[in-house]
């Protein structure tokens, strides 16, 4: 975090400090549970109602908490998802197997906060701790080079420059691949940002060419290389989508009317102009503008909406998302879906190979860390986890299986619902799991790469990969 002036500037100081002790308090009633049955109903007048039900209570209209099998799924403007078209790979998920070690990649740092592959390499996304201490790399796994498997594909720690306010990234949360290149927003840039466009605040989004290759930072002082959009306004740029044809980033922002720093201090989302280079402020959440800092967090298109997570300061906004229909003020709304309300988006992910497509929603409040999935995009239900799971990190489909990561084993949904976990393929045996959930905004990932399942750690920023079993026939 960086240190500025005025009420503002000490309220976003102090968004680590308590989103700490609001991890530490979360810990302490989550850990003796992953699971939720009989969760009420709870919406937002502006927004359809949502139903959130436990598998076991009946409260969807699917019955008894079920995804229901439907019609196909209608023609849309956008594809349901936030990358480009994922490889599950081919064949029968194993039924058992164990997490092995690949490596830990040069400048890992920590955190893994994401896998996205590209061509014969599969990149990782890395921080520290994210938005309140520096550090910020992309690496590159290439297993085809048995030499150097491991290369740095882009580092923004800036070694040498000022540490003071910040002298570095906090943090890669997300690598989008999107029409054949890799989009990286820089969650927390040096010093606020370097006054390239705007002395006030500005944010980043680095982008690499069709072969995953980045422009390094520029002298003098690791300034951002020619190829980096600018985002003027943005105090943190923390994902990347397509949406009706154009690329938007989701941030925490001052609206182009305010001062950085001292004014308002919304989510938003900014829009890139046709050759990329600039970001530029295009609506906000909430409107009006409040005292409340507020950020637009993770984002995924689902059913021509995009759904955006809503990260709120003070805490007063007991909404859990906003999607919009369109990218404006009227487009706009915002959901409470859970109980509780102001839950923090951890991760969206869609399922398009089920039919109908299913969201699930990956998310953290006051009744712990809980996976959710819907199929309209308003209905969502509970995903019933093992008691001995610990917490869920992350869900995505391998090979013929869609299977969900936790910090205690991996583990097969039920193929007709959704909804179950039917299976645990992996157990993590050691004392400490290298996928502990611990952070806001990154969460220990999975990615299917050469038709191969892949883990990232939380411990040291080390890459793991699912070794299957070998039956003995």
């Amino acid at each position: 975090m960086r240190l500025e002036p005025g009420p503002a500037g000490l309220r976003h100081l102090q968004v680590s400090a308590r989103a700490l002790v609001l991890l530490a308090l979360v810990a302490l009633v989550t850990s003796c549970t992953t699971k939720r049955h009989g969760e009420a109903t709870a919406s937002a007048p502006t927004a359809k109602p949502a139903v959130d039900a436990g598998p076991d209570d009946g409260g969807a209209e699917a019955g008894d908490g079920a995804v229901a099998v439907a019609e196909p799924e209608p023609a849309t403007i956008d594809p349901d998802g936030n990358d480009d078209p994922e490889d599950p790979g081919k064949g029968h998920a194993p039924e058992s197997g164990r997490f092995e070690k690949v490596g830990t990649p040069p400048l890992a740092l920590t955190r893994i906060c994401d896998l996205t592959p590209l061509g014969d390499a599969l990149y990782l996304a890395h921080a520290n701790q994210p938005l309140g201490t520096d550090g910020a790399t992309i690496t590159r796994y290439r297993p085809s080079d048995a030499k150097r498997p491991f290369t740095v594909a882009f580092d923004w720690n800036r070694p040498g420059e000022p540490a003071k306010g910040g002298g570095a990234g906090q943090g890669f949360l997300r690598v989008r691949r999107i029409d054949g290149r890799l989009f990286v927003p820089d969650s927390d840039p040096p010093y606020g940002g370097l006054g390239l466009v705007d002395w006030g605040t500005e944010g980043y989004v680095f982008r690499s060419d069709e072969h995953g290759v980045f422009a390094r930072a520029r002298d003098p002082h690791f300034r951002p290389p020619a190829t980096a959009g600018v985002l003027p306004r943005a105090y943190h740029v923390l994902d990347v989508v397509k949406f009706r044809g154009a690329l938007y980033a989701s941030t925490g922002s001052v609206p182009p009317t305010e001062k950085a720093w001292r004014g308002a201090s919304p989510g938003a989302l900014h829009r890139a102009n046709e050759d990329l280079s600039r970001w530029t402020y295009a609506t906000d959440y909430p409107f009006p503008w409040n005292d409340d800092v507020t950020r637009l967090t993770f984002l995924v298109r689902f059913h021509d909406r995009l759904y955006a997570g809503i990260q709120s300061f003070d805490g007063r906004d007991r909404h859990d998302y906003v999607y919009f229909t369109d990218v404006s003020h009227e487009g706009a709304h915002p959901v409470q879906a859970t109980k509780t309300g102001g839950v923090q988006t951890l991760r969206w992910w869609v399922d398009a190979n089920a039919r109908p497509h299913r969201l699930y929603w990956l998310a953290w409040g006051r009744d712990g860390v809980l996976l959710r999935v819907t199929t309209d995009g308003d209905t969502w239900t509970v995903v019933d986890l093992p008691d001995d799971a610990g917490r869920p990190t992350d869900v995505t489909r391998f090979r013929d299986a869609v299977v969900v990561l936790t910090e205690r084993g991996l583990h097969r949904l039920d193929d007709a619902t959704g909804t179950t976990a039917i299976a645990t393929i992996a157990r993590i045996e050691d004392k400490k799991s290298p996928f502990e959930v611990s952070d806001f905004f990154c969460t220990a990932p999975l990615g299917v790469f050469e038709g191969a399942l892949y883990a990232g750690g939380q411990r040291g920023g080390t890459l793991y990969r699912l070794q299957e079993s070998v039956r003995n026939e």
